[in-house]
């Protein structure tokens, strides 16, 4: 499966969700805390094959989102990734994802209970700044994650959906001894989870969530 070039960026505002708000005055962000989920890995086993790494086997999975992924992980209760999302947009705060389940390749080399974190540091021209870390075996980060190329929010179930491609990490070039990798498109990931306001914030989140279901009740007036 290949994904196609991204074209939004984190912190921008979500076409998908908000882009013909059209607001009379701003509202205050609401802080969101991601509870539970799914995250969908689809790998370019060719690719991966081509530098040594066959992929043997997998355990602790479950179903992906769709069948255009080749295996599911659990977000798990250790997650802490919070959000902030208004109409501008989404935007991450603090924390990390965390996930059970592993893979391994050439039957000896096991990864997995990936950790979804987010760094400034590693904001590039093709890099968000999220990364996909293996807690297991190496502790390496072994993806960067590339801006969403699609990403949506519904107010009403507080669901995050987040597709974006995942891009061989210097870390795991330098591990390959392949430096031409970095930043090779090696597969694409979905976040697919339920989030739930901060206490603090839940009147931020009634006012973003009820000026989004406006705007889309002006839409269908329209329509």
């Amino acid at each position: 499966m290949k994904f196609s070039p991204l074209s939004v960026v984190l912190g921008l505002t979500t076409a998908t969700v908000v882009s013909t708000v059209v607001m009379p005055a701003p509202a205050k962000a609401a802080t969101f805390q991601l509870a539970s989920g799914v995250t969908s890995v689809f790998l370019d086993l060719p690719t991966l094959e081509s530098v040594g790494l066959t992929l043997t086997g997998a355990n602790d999975t479950v179903p992906p989102v769709s069948s255009a992924y080749l295996v599911g992980f659990p977000i798990t209760p250790a997650t802490d990734f919070k959000f902030s999302f208004d109409q501008t947009g989404f935007a991450p705060v603090s924390g990390t994802i965390e996930h059970i389940g592993s893979v391994t390749f050439n039957d000896v080399l096991k990864l997995g209970n990936f950790s979804i974190g987010f760094d400034p540091g590693r904001v590039s021209a093709i890099a968000s700044g999220f990364f996909v870390k293996d807690t297991i075996t190496t502790g390496a980060i072994l993806f960067d994650v590339a801006a969403p190329s699609s990403l949506s929010f519904d107010d009403k179930t507080l669901k995050l959906d987040l597709v974006a491609n995942l891009l061989v990490s210097p870390e795991l070039a330098g591990v390959l001894e392949n430096p031409a990798l970095i930043g090779a498109e090696i597969g694409a990931a979905s976040i697919n989870g339920e989030a739930v306001p901060e206490p603090t914030t839940i009147l931020g989140a009634l006012a973003a969530g009820g000026l989004i279901t406006a705007a889309r009740r002006r839409q269908a007036a329209k329509g």
